[in-house]
């Protein structure tokens, strides 16, 4: 076998599962990403975060509804599930409030957000005053 580059990208070809190429087709469309991109972060994320989690799962309610209710109550389905994205995010809202003073630590935001903590969101967006840096304030 030939050595590689650690950094090096290769190409694998294998085979799946229909349903679940569909799965990771509607995940990495949700997200805006490649089906390529999709399968890499699920392949090297050990934990799902908070947030992917949560999309995960309602988009898996959705799906489940939506191809197992009469069409007659599709109305009242997607009502559901509106009501459910509501809620899961108010709840994800909640923890965020919560978690703010301790995102700055890369692994809770990573359990939170599923993204590692960006250089400028680690350094304090407060301006000292002047009598903060020592200058013209009573000695």
């Amino acid at each position: 076998m030939r050595r590689r580059k650690p950094t090096t990208t290769v190409q694998v070809n294998f085979r799946l599962d229909e349903q679940l190429v569909r799965q990771l087709e509607a995940a990495a469309k949700e997200r805006r990403v490649t089906f390529s991109e999709e399968c890499r972060t699920r392949l090297s994320k050990t934990d799902p975060s908070l947030a992917d989690f949560r999309a995960d799962w309602v988009r898996r309610v959705r799906d489940t509804l939506e191809h197992g209710v009469d069409k007659k109550d599709i109305e009242k389905a997607w009502r559901c599930v509106r009501d459910l994205e509501t809620e899961s995010a108010r709840f994800y809202a909640a923890a965020e409030e919560l978690l703010t003073s301790y995102v700055s630590d890369p692994r809770i935001r990573e359990l939170l957000r599923g993204a590692p903590t960006l250089p400028n969101e680690t350094t304090s967006k407060h301006k000292p005053s002047q009598q903060e840096r020592g200058k013209g304030g009573k000695s």
